[in-house]
């Protein structure tokens, strides 16, 4: 079933404002995604609808108490049969945070995780100072193929299994383990884990 998941930005600087929507371009164009592709509109969108949408979601913040005067960007993305969506989304958004010294929020309030609803990062990390792995799922995520067969994903702290990250080798434990066809590999990141994964299945599809 599909579900509205809405993103904002806040607190970019003037100067990286361009910079910010090249690196999100450069990030969601890296993967394939089942639906539609994520977007950030901001005070220098050119469509109508960014425009629009833009500003209403500025009125909004200025119509909070307190009112907020700091977004730089607001956007969402329609998830519809394939959970790593969702999770690649979460990671963009933290990537920019880190990147850029600013602050991410993700609401997904149909999410059928509950601490997963509301995801605010400041600096890419949760308020608390936690790294994003530490509230994610610790059981391996399948990732639906367009031709029905999935993918096999393992978070950082996956539990009581030999493909979660080895302890010291990653002291954020941010890296990521997948399994296809009975072989196994790991990367530094969620993104980085998914695309080889990909790559690998594609290759096998061409061998067989």
């Amino acid at each position: 079933m599909a579900r509205v998941i809405h993103v904002r930005v806040r607190g970019v600087a003037a100067a990286d404002r361009d910079r910010l929507q090249d690196r999100f371009t450069e990030l969601i164009s890296g993967r394939e995604w089942r639906d539609q592709l994520p977007w950030l509109a901001d005070a220098d969108s050119t469509d109508l609808f960014g425009q629009l949408f833009f500003e209403r979601a500025l009125a909004a913040d200025l119509a909070d108490d307190p009112p907020g005067t700091d977004l730089s960007a607001a956007g969402f993305i329609r998830v519809a049969g394939d959970e790593t969506d969702a999770l690649a989304l979460v990671f963009v958004l933290r990537d920019l945070s880190e990147r850029f010294c600013c602050r991410g929020g993700v609401r997904d309030p149909d999410n059928p995780i509950a601490k997963l609803r509301v995801v605010d990062l400041v600096n890419g990390r949760l308020a608390d100072q936690r790294a994003l792995e530490s509230i994610l799922v610790r059981r391996s995520i399948f990732k639906r193929m367009r031709n029905g067969n999935r993918i096999e994903m393992f978070p950082p702290r996956a539990l009581g299994s030999a493909f979660g990250t080895r302890d010291g080798a990653d002291g954020e434990r941010r890296a990521w383990s997948f399994l296809i066809h009975g072989m196994r590999d790991s990367q530094p990141s969620f993104l980085e884990a998914e695309a080889e994964a990909i790559r690998m299945w594609r290759g096998l599809r061409f061998l067989e």
